[in-house]
């Protein structure tokens, strides 16, 4: 061999070795997402690694990093079962069994329809059957006694929880859990006149199907008000509504017949008194008489209210007794705040001997208050959906 073709072979082993290195690749480690509340099987998608291309000097081009595209984390849905008078999860330590209020106004004895002959009779269910239903046993006041002082929650349906926190009873419903549906239960009006005039009890309401049932609008559906059959029985452009509109669920005044047309359903009544997470009276300047207003804002008898959350996922429904609008604004923002939840708007709906909540336990659906089952005009009514 000559010493010409020794350096030959020697060169080509040398850029043969150089060449070997360049074609070797270094593979990323994959990038981890981001983990949503709820594991979601969809991967993470990612980005092609480039084939470098060889040099002609022993320099490697870097190979690019590769990013894996992070799944989006929804808003963490709340086990409203799971929280108490504490707090949610971790923060739902044990509490101690407060002693009995007077302002719960609990039913404490056998509750009874009220005697109505001249109101229009329950569509689905009789006279008997409505005893029936209504007639708690001692058992299940004593159970409801139980829940009220407990600080915890009774899950009436999933989604749905009741409790009573600082003497103020709560139906917290998640708005955006299936299972159930919200109507506004109006009896047939045929003329003008008997719309002025007619009165039902809340057993008029109450279905097979009911999980809450409550006083929703004064005397005379004399506000916005829409059942989710569609059918319309008043607008009032200056009086405020718990209404349904493009899917979601406000607090407002309608301004507009048309937009009024476009809304699903509508409770109304008023006036607002929470605005923007603060107490706020009459915000909307709705259509009360001075006297009316001065009345609602101080009396401490018994009233149903309805609150929103700020992302307008949660609703509250409360029946109160023996505190003034502002006492219960203050009340349930630190009661909201301890399950992480951000009250923005609530108005009044009926009040005085016509406040009335009744919510189902086991076989029965028991009035929260103690008073005589009242003459309204239409409810609110919480309903376990029914496959058709």
């Amino acid at each position: 061999m000559t010493k010409f073709t020794t350096i030959w072979s020697s060169l080509v082993l040398f850029f043969g070795v150089i060449l070997a290195g360049c074609g070797a690749v270094e593979q990323p480690a994959q990038s981890a997402g981001v983990i949503a509340t709820k594991p979601l099987a969809t991967a993470p998608s990612r980005t092609a690694t480039p084939t470098p291309t060889a040099s002609p000097t022993p320099t490697v081009t870097p190979t690019p990093t590769t990013t894996g595209t992070p799944t989006p984390t929804p808003t963490p849905t709340l086990d409203l079962a799971s929280c108490n008078a504490a707090g949610c999860g971790a923060a739902a330590v044990p509490l101690p069994t407060v002693e009995y209020n007077d302002n719960m106004l609990l039913t404490l004895q056998t509750p009874q329809r009220r005697k109505c002959p001249e109101c229009p009779a329950n569509e689905k269910m009789s006279a008997k059957e409505l005893d029936a239903l209504v007639h708690a046993d001692p058992a299940t006041l004593e159970q409801l006694l139980t829940i009220a002082t407990s600080q915890q929650p009774y899950q009436i349906a999933p989604g749905i929880v009741y409790i009573v926190v600082d003497a103020v009873h709560y139906v917290v419903i998640d708005l955006k859990e299936a299972g159930y549906v919200l109507r506004n239960i109006i009896p047939p009006i045929p003329d003008p006149e008997t719309q002025a005039n007619i009165r039902i009890t809340p057993s008029y309401c109450f279905r097979p199907e009911s999980l809450v049932v409550m006083t929703a609008d004064y005397h005379g559906l004399v506000s916005s008000n829409k059942t989710e059959t569609g059918r319309e029985m008043f607008f009032h452009l200056g009086r405020s509504a718990l209404f349904q509109l493009d899917g979601r669920f406000d607090i407002d005044v309608i301004r507009e017949h048309k937009d009024f047309k476009r809304t699903a359903i509508s409770w109304g009544a008023g006036p607002i008194f929470m605005w923007n997470g603060k107490f706020d009276y009459n915000p909307e300047q709705e259509w009360f008489t001075s006297d009316n207003l001065e009345h609602y804002r101080d009396t401490r008898w018994g009233k149903t209210i309805a609150a929103l959350s700020d992302d307008r996922r949660y609703l509250f429904l409360s029946v109160t007794y023996g505190i003034t609008l502002r006492q219960y604004a203050t009340k349930i923002t630190k009661f909201a705040e301890k399950w992480g939840i951000k009250i923005d708007r609530a108005m009044i709906f009926d009040g005085n001997e016509n406040a009335y909540m009744a919510i189902r336990l086991g076989d029965y659906m028991v009035p929260l208050l103690g008073i005589e089952e009242p003459l309204i005009v239409n409810c609110l009514a919480v309903e376990k959906a029914v496959r058709r």
